[in-house]
């Protein structure tokens, strides 16, 4: 089965627009919704790389040899 392409669409919106329209308590949370967004990214972020930096500090198992005859 051949591979799927993704297709990206972006829509931006000039600041003068967003402000023109939008009153200005609608503004405040938008642009709080959007640091919320970011900020849980970070957390997701963070949560892996000390999922990662724990899993580094266990080491790694011993080698043993193994007589194969």
């Amino acid at each position: 089965m051949a591979a799927e392409k993704v297709r990206e669409i972006k829509i931006s919106i000039p600041e003068e627009l967003f402000t023109l329209f939008l009153p200005s308590q609608a503004q405040d949370h938008l642009l709080r919704a959007r640091k919320e967004l970011l900020l849980a990214a970070r957390s997701l972020i963070d949560a892996r790389l000390e999922s990662l930096e724990k899993k580094g500090d266990r080491g790694t198992v011993p080698k043993r040899k193994i007589k194969i005859e």
